[in-house]
């Protein structure tokens, strides 16, 4: 059931790995533990429960609300707390379901309870990942999404399509932190706004300064991004602020609206916004490099940008993320190239239709059964 480093990074999870069955005969009770303060995962759990509901008795816990014992699925970052944390689940049959954006900066305990346990990647680049580091992983098992979930607030989408009449619109959906490349989106976007007369960048992130009503208190983000567009002179820009503060409804009325998505981010363990983008058939721009070219096919479902380095940035002492450094001229080139040629757009929206049902949940979620 693993994948190997030497696949083609183009090829379809159906062609990496095949499904195994399951009849009713073999339900089995299970506990999907995730920190409820992050949305990501709770989104991911809840597709996973989905998925396994022909085969599972599941519930999905906060996991410090998590008893020992059974069957968990354990979906996080694989750190040294997260993994130290499972000390608290003795006697339990734990598969831990992980990510990471490069390597983890573990210490030989929290390597030795890995070892224990099947760790399961969400990407190919994970499993290397954590292989460098001394973790062995079980397989993969990438990320799915429910691509028939496109309801959309249609009074939201409304308004949207009044605004933005006529435009051809670029969406980024990211959060204001130094790896997602927000920046580089910013000065690419410079030089495509004044090549493409009629497009118009919409960001939905976060504010620099903001209250987190699930802490209670203020956080302090990255970037300014009101003084970054001021700084740049850019003039057909939407910056919502209103990150994770909006309906699924809503954020799918911003994928309807746009024309391409561009996925801006230097390091990501998998990166679901492009499934996301393909949900509504619109073609994405990413990095050349993994996890991206895992899901993006050049020139059929999206368009991938060589990057110029590699950098190594320690966040806060528990990952060094691995970095995929691109010049911004050459996403503008892509995202000019894009806008401007509509006849490439359509038939990408034809490619992704034929081919995003390969990243179903219920095409990929029940391959993690077979790692209990």
């Amino acid at each position: 059931m693993t994948t190997t480093q030497n696949e083609s990074k183009s090829s379809s999870p159906e062609n990496r790995v095949k499904t195994t069955k399951y009849s009713r005969t073999s339900i089995m009770d299970l506990k999907i533990a995730i920190n409820f303060t992050w949305p990501s995962f709770r989104n991911v759990a809840l597709d996973i429960q989905k998925a396994l509901e022909p085969y599972c008795n599941s519930v999905v816990l906060d996991w410090r609300d998590v008893k020992p014992g059974g069957n968990i699925l354990f979906i996080e970052t694989v750190r040294k707390d997260t993994l130290k944390f499972l000390k608290r689940l003795p006697s339990s049959n734990i598969v831990f379901y992980g990510t990471t954006e490069g390597h983890s900066l573990l210490d030989k305990e929290s390597i030795e309870l890995a070892r224990n346990i099947n760790v399961v990647a969400v990407s190919n680049f994970v499993k290397q990942m954590l292989e460098e580091v001394g973790i062995p992983v079980a397989g993969v098992v990438h990320h799915g999404l429910d691509m028939y979930a496109t309801n959309v607030d249609s009074s939201f989408l409304q308004s949207l399509e009044e605004r933005f009449r006529d435009r051809l619109v670029t969406l980024t959906l990211a959060s204001n932190d130094p790896r997602k490349g927000l920046e580089e989106l910013f000065r690419a976007y410079k030089l495509t706004e004044s090549r493409v007369l009629n497009s118009f960048l919409v960001l939905h992130s976060e504010p620099k300064r903001y209250y987190d009503c699930e802490e209670r208190r203020y956080r302090q983000r990255h970037y300014d991004l009101p003084k970054l567009v001021a700084q740049l002179g850019l003039e057909r820009t939407w910056l919502t602020n209103r990150y994770g503060l909006i309906t699924p409804e809503e954020v799918n009325a911003l994928y309807k609206l746009c024309h391409i998505y561009v996925s801006s981010s230097l390091s990501e363990g998998f990166c679901l916004p492009i499934l996301e983008a393909f949900r509504f058939n619109k073609p994405v721009i990413a990095v050349d490099a993994p996890p991206f070219n895992e899901v993006i096919e050049d020139g059929r479902t999206g368009k991938l940008i060589p990057y110029e380095k590699t950098q190594w940035y320690n966040h806060k002492n528990k990952i060094l993320f691995k970095m995929h450094v691109y010049k911004p001229q050459n996403l503008a080139e892509v995202m000019t190239e894009l806008l401007n040629n509509r006849d490439l757009l359509e038939r990408m929206k034809n490619q992704i239709m034929k081919k995003k049902h390969r990243w179903s949940i219920h095409a990929i979620y029940p391959r993690l059964l077979s790692y209990f």
